[in-house]
């Protein structure tokens, strides 16, 4: 018998041309009584129309804890690994449309950096008992930021989430 329901949340694809540190994906609460772990995460370059990567090129990636919760952004919907499991009681959303009122980052959970190029990933599991906890408030959340050394055109970042509840 699993411990917790375990979800998955994924971005859609959002465009990034800048050297700005910017959110691409970011999780909050409805209620102070609801927490998470996060187990894995995943991030991809991907190559839109007319794709230009800056010549070596990196982003560092930034997982953490911010300041204030988002306010709107593309709402995603997490799929639960089991498919008779209640719908997650986080809440998140991408910035392939405007992510807003988001705080800066607080406490930093996880980073990385990546060649800026096509097809750079990295996938990280977190050692079980080590889980990074988020919760038990209403206007925190959690969010993956990217800074680009230079900046790309029409370049494109996935991000994906394994958490449990």
């Amino acid at each position: 018998m699993a411990l917790a329901r375990t979800y998955t949340a994924t971005s859609a694809l959002v465009t990034l041309a800048s050297t700005s540190q910017t959110p691409l994906f970011a999780a909050k609460f409805a209620a102070a009584t609801a927490t998470l772990n996060v187990e894995a995460l995943r991030i991809g370059i991907y190559s839109g129309a007319s794709v230009s990567y800056p010549s070596n090129g990196t982003v560092q990636f930034i997982f953490a804890r911010t300041t204030a919760a988002y306010g709107a952004g593309n709402a995603i919907t997490p799929s639960p690994h089991n498919n008779n499991d209640i719908a997650a009681q986080s809440s998140w959303a991408d910035n392939s449309v405007a992510l807003t009122g988001i705080g800066t980052p607080g406490v930093t959970l996880w980073s990385q950096s990546l060649p800026f190029t096509a097809g750079a990933n990295w996938a990280e599991w977190v050692t079980p008992g080590a889980e990074w906890f988020f919760g038990g408030s209403t206007t925190t959340g959690l969010a993956m930021y990217a800074t680009c050394s230079s900046a790309g055109t029409a370049t494109q970042f996935l991000v994906e989430t394994v958490f449990t509840e």
